[in-house]
């Protein structure tokens, strides 16, 4: 079995998903202990007792909504944990900003966007987003973003489902799904130069023509004619590739 499922089924019988489901054979297996406070969802449930974010003048921060916008280079250095929600990751090419929404369920009571906050640090070239939503919040995130060719970017989701058009994106990006379904869109091949997919325990539709499923263990690898790497590891659930 390939390392990089076989290290995504590791992951699924341990009790903290760190959600790095696949590694590629050329990567060094992280430390646990360096992810877990990132991405134990069971811990998650706890109240945050501190948080890393300063808020702007044009931040819209409600007790179930937040909106913001920082500059942030198409060159930038992303990296995103979120350990519970809906998750949108949108392109806009020509974009010198990036752009983060929340909202919660009204009918999450006590449960606020600003108690999930663990850090929100964004800086022109980098930025960190960690996000740490209970069960009872049912969360929905849209990052909204360029991703150009020297662009690298970390998409780490623990529980949910995840949505990503990589229309008009390049650089390196990594996607890791804990539990649960992706959703991926692309402009044909053109959107990566080398594609490599894990699915450890689940399915994997490719909806393309001329494309094959898989199902229980998957890992493929595509080339494409765009620029940049695309890694989507998947521990438990599903993943399917479509045509934009």
């Amino acid at each position: 079995m390939p390392k990089p499922l076989c290290y995504a089924l590791t992951l699924i019988l341990a009790t903290t998903l760190t959600v790095r489901a696949g590694q590629s054979q050329s990567k060094s297996q992280p430390d646990p202990n360096s992810q877990s406070d990132a991405m134990d969802c069971g811990e998650f449930d706890k109240p945050l007792t501190t948080h890393n974010y300063i808020t702007n003048p044009d931040d819209i921060l409600q007790p179930h909504h937040l909106q913001l916008t920082r500059p942030f280079a198409s060159s930038g250095k992303l990296k995103l944990h979120i350990c519970r929600a809906d998750l949108r990751i949108k392109i806009q090419p020509d974009a010198k900003e990036i752009s983060l929404a929340v909202t919660l369920d009204p009918q999450s009571g006590t449960h606020t966007v600003v108690d999930s906050i663990k850090t929100i640090r964004i800086q022109p070239d980098k930025g960190v987003i960690n996000l740490n939503f209970s069960k009872a919040a049912h969360a929905t995130v849209t990052v909204t973003l360029p991703m150009g060719l020297n662009s690298e970017n970390e998409i780490n989701l623990g529980y949910g489902n995840l949505d990503f058009n990589a229309a008009g994106s390049a650089g390196n990006r990594e996607f890791n799904v804990g539990m649960g379904h992706m959703q991926l869109l692309l402009d044909s091949n053109k959107s990566y130069s080398k594609m490599e997919v894990n699915v450890a325990l689940g399915t994997l539709h490719d909806h393309r023509s001329g494309g094959s499923d898989g199902h229980f263990t998957t890992s493929k690898d595509y080339a494409g004619t765009g620029s940049g790497s695309l890694e989507i590891n998947v521990g438990m659930g599903s993943l399917d590739i479509r045509n934009d």
